[in-house]
């Protein structure tokens, strides 16, 4: 049976540790004994730093039981992905080539900020190679399940984060989107995500189109961990300066807002029925309450995938001439393949698409400038087979049709469950205009409050559990 301790929210730890019900400690022992038994089935967690969180997790219990908590993640423990670095703990990529690297000696923002909060960081969470692939694959991890259905994937690339906050194995956790990547697997696993406008959380290497990104079970834990990593830091040269957050636990009613409902992107594979009945639900929920609510039609005339696919290539190709020559022949090959096309662009090639890119990225901001909000799938699917890299293995992120826009855009976008269909979890994307970040959490905090249905997490994924699989 899972420790009763891990299936808590954030608020009831937080009111555990005041009261001396419990205390770091013990929740720590909980998770660090779940993670033994759930792991090795999942396959979510990277790397485990328990000398790290027993450290952080008794300071936490020192200054509680002194009433000297450091903010509302004292002693709560999370997770970072791989591709963030944080001292003494590995940064791999999710590529096997990078196995032999030494340990990071700097942290990024996010683990910057969760240490200055008193987080306790268990440690790293798993990826597929380079985050260039929407899918929980990679040479280095193998595969992520997902624990709602072992043989189902987890999509990614924050794949490890999704599988494990899914499975109660911490209560937060920081990935990193650059189209879709803590959306998409929040989609797969049943959770919550925020891709914020772009700068809101720093982040190293400054990107204008990739950005951290928070993970948790439920919209006020997620707020919980958005309050502390959207610090500034001027190590990123696109961080936005502090904002005022009292109010954004306060759900935002959504009378008399106007709602776009997207549901066709012009481009991309088509919505299952099993989908679009989720989306239109949440779309139902909204009108009841008074929001004026308008189908939305399609955002594009013309394919705008293969400039930005392009994009992508490039990106990828360029991190795999990064990597010694010996070792190149390791990385997963539905990326290294797929990126191969990159080593004959032109400067030339690559500027047309830049442009295009931003032409696209425009006509994206300006259909959705007409609403407050607009609503739409994360995935257009229910979602695929733990060992495939995505719909289209051509095009590992081309299935992220609905949320890839948003990071080139620089929108924020939140994911939440809002049904099931198969026995899984069906997500939905909430956008809002830049600088909106609350807003869009405070709508999806609402449009949770709506939902018919109580989550049950799979917490119990048990050993004999892998017997699905064959």
């Amino acid at each position: 049976m899972t420790n009763p301790l891990l299936t808590k929210t954030t608020a009831e730890l937080r009111a555990s540790f005041a009261s001396g019900e419990s205390t770091p400690n013990d929740v720590l022992d909980a998770t660090l004994a779940h993670i033994e038994t759930t792991n090795p089935v999942i396959n979510a967690i990277a790397f485990v730093d328990e000398a790290g969180a027993r450290r952080a997790a008794q300071g936490a219990t020192d200054r509680l039981r002194t009433g000297r908590a450091l903010s509302d993640l004292d002693g709560i423990p999370v997770t970072i992905k791989d591709s963030i670095n944080a001292v003494g703990m590995p940064w791999r990529h999710g590529v096997l080539a990078n196995k032999d690297l030494p340990m990071s000696t700097v942290d990024a923002p996010p683990a910057a900020r969760l240490k200055e909060a008193g987080a306790v960081i268990l440690g790293k969470t798993t990826m597929p190679d380079m985050g260039m692939m929407a899918a929980g694959v990679s040479s280095l991890y193998g595969i992520t399940r997902n624990p709602w259905d072992l043989t189902r994937n987890t999509g990614g690339s924050s794949s490890g984060a999704g599988a494990s906050l899914a499975s109660g194995i911490g209560f937060g956790s920081v990935g990193s989107d650059i189209a879709g990547s803590v959306r998409l697997p929040a989609g797969h696993c049943g959770l919550v995500a925020l891709k914020p406008t772009q700068g809101r959380i720093p982040h190293l290497a400054p990107s204008t189109m990739r950005s951290a990104g928070p993970m948790a079970r439920t919209v006020d834990d997620l707020i919980d961990l958005y309050r502390i990593i959207t610090r500034p830091d001027a190590r990123d040269t696109w961080a936005l300066p502090h904002e005022d957050t009292e109010d954004i636990h306060a759900p935002l009613t959504p009378a008399g807002l106007r709602i776009g409902v997207m549901l066709d992107m012009g481009y991309g594979p088509p919505i299952s029925d099993d989908v679009l009945h989720v989306v239109h639900s949440a779309a139902s929920h909204l009108r009841a309450a008074g929001a004026v609510v308008t189908e939305m039609p399609p955002i594009f005339g013309e394919d705008p995938y293969p400039a930005l696919d392009r994009l992508f290539q490039v990106r990828a190709r360029t991190e795999w001439e990064s990597i010694p020559e010996s070792r190149r022949s390791e990385v997963l090959p539905a990326v290294a393949d797929w990126a191969v096309p990159a080593s004959n662009y032109t400067a030339a090639q690559f500027s047309r698409d830049t442009d295009a890119v931003m032409r696209s990225q425009e006509i994206v901001r300006a259909r959705t400038a007409e609403f407050d909000f607009v609503i739409s799938p994360v995935i257009p699917t229910v979602g695929f087979g733990a060992e495939e890299v995505g719909l289209n293995p051509a095009q590992p992120l081309g299935h992220c049709s609905f949320t890839a826009w948003f990071n080139q855009s620089a929108q924020p976008a939140s994911a939440l469950c809002f049904g099931f269909a198969e026995h899984m979890p069906v997500g939905i994307q909430v956008a809002g205009p830049r600088f909106a970040d609350q807003a869009v959490l405070r709508l999806t905090k609402w449009l949770e409050s709506a939902r018919e249905f109580d989550m049950n997490w799979p917490t119990e994924v048990a050993a004999e559990k892998i017997g699905v699989l064959g």
